[in-house]
C-alpha cells in the first residue's frame, strides 16, 4: 500500500509539473499572438483610438480580426484567465503589453524553485 501510494503520489506530482508546463507554453505563445494581431490592427487602422485598455473594446477586435477563430479564448491565458492588455500611443510611440498574471506567477516559482536548488 505505501509503495502504490508513494508511486501515486510521483505521478500526480508530475502530471500537474506537466500540465502547468503546457499553460505556460500555451500562454507564452498566446502573448505572441494577441501582440501580433493587435499590431497589425492598429497598422491596417491608423485613425483607430491605439489607447486600449477596456475588455469589450479588445474583444471587438480580436473578434473582427481574420486572424481569431474564438475571440473569447483567444484573449486567455492557459489558466483560463483573461489577459491584462493595454495598448498606449505616447506620442510617435506605441506600446502595446500583453500579462497574464498566472504565468508571472508561474515563472517566479519556477524561477525559486530553480534558485533553491
Amino acid at each position: 500500500m505505501i509503495l502504490i501510494a508513494t508511486i501515486t503520489g510521483a505521478v500526480t506530482l508530475n502530471y500537474r509539473k506537466s500540465l502547468n508546463e503546457g499553460r505556460a507554453f500555451r500562454t507564452k505563445e498566446g502573448i505572441d499572438r494577441v501582440e501580433t494581431m493587435l499590431s497589425l490592427y492598429f497598422a491596417e487602422h491608423p485613425e483607430a483610438n491605439k489607447n486600449v485598455s477596456e475588455y469589450s473594446e479588445l474583444l471587438n477586435i480580436a473578434t473582427n480580426s481574420p486572424l481569431v477563430k474564438n475571440a473569447k479564448d483567444f484573449l486567455q491565458d492557459g489558466w483560463g484567465s483573461n489577459y491584462d492588455i493595454s495598448c498606449k500611443e505616447n506620442g510617435s510611440d506605441f506600446e502595446i503589453s500583453v500579462i497574464s498574471q498566472k504565468y508571472e506567477q508561474y515563472k517566479k516559482e519556477k524561477e525559486h524553485k530553480s534558485t533553491s536548488k
